[in-house]
């Protein structure tokens, strides 16, 4: 999906370069290129807090079935 807006994006531009331009063109062509930064630089700072978030919920199922497994705790079936 995002490659195919990016295609339509570089066409839109190429065919104004081959039409002679027009005014905003050279805005344009700025600017996609920013967007895509932006969204790669966006897309990885959230990944990595959703990645923390799952290592952190990891750590306590594993914390839980260690102390089962230890016998420091117990789980009792409710009726």
């Amino acid at each position: 999906m995002v490659i195919s807006r990016i295609r339509l994006a570089a066409k839109a531009v190429a065919q104004a370069a081959a039409h002679g331009g027009g005014h905003h063109d050279h805005i344009h062509t700025k600017i996609v290129p920013r967007e895509i930064a932006t969204a790669i630089v966006l897309g990885i700072f959230c990944a990595s807090f959703w990645k923390m978030h799952h290592m952190t919920e990891r750590r306590k199922v594993q914390n839980f079935y260690a102390k089962l497994e230890a016998g420091e705790i117990t789980v009792q079936a409710v009726e």
